[in-house]
């Protein structure tokens, strides 16, 4: 690997994977996730947002989207769901993840492999009625 004399979008792409492997390790070593996130950079000085996670009994981190939801669920009328349940939209299948407090529209997170999703709160009580 060559030197960093100036940051630009390629060489940071690199240094991302490479603090990806490094913190890969220290996440593994107490037991929690980290994930680095959006970078903001000039030519000389860049910025990482790392989030890290603690994990729960089944293995996932529990986020604070997570945390509000089964916080909220009984209020906003899905007491029958939790986090990690399986639901249908629009005829798929997807994976509830957590409830953005600060989503007025699409508050309801979901997702199905890598990609997220959101939806409104009664979008998610036609598809999944108690």
């Amino acid at each position: 690997m060559k030197k960093i004399t100036q940051f630009e979008k390629n060489n940071l792409k690199t240094l991302r994977v490479e603090m990806d492997l490094a913190l890969a390790s220290i996440s593994k070593r107490f037991g929690i996730t980290i994930e680095t996130g959006n970078a903001s950079f000039t030519a000389n000085e860049v910025t990482f947002k790392v989030k890290c996670n603690t994990l729960g009994s089944d293995g996932d981190a529990i986020t604070k989207e997570a945390e509000a939801f089964e916080r909220q669920k009984n209020y906003i009328g899905l007491g029958h769901l939790s986090v990690n349940d399986k639901i249908q939209i629009q005829g798929s299948t997807y994976t509830l993840k957590g409830y953005n407090t600060r989503a007025r529209k699409a508050p309801i997170q979901f997702s199905k492999g890598n990609s997220n999703y959101k939806c409104s709160i009664q979008m998610l009580l036609q598809s999944n009625p108690s």
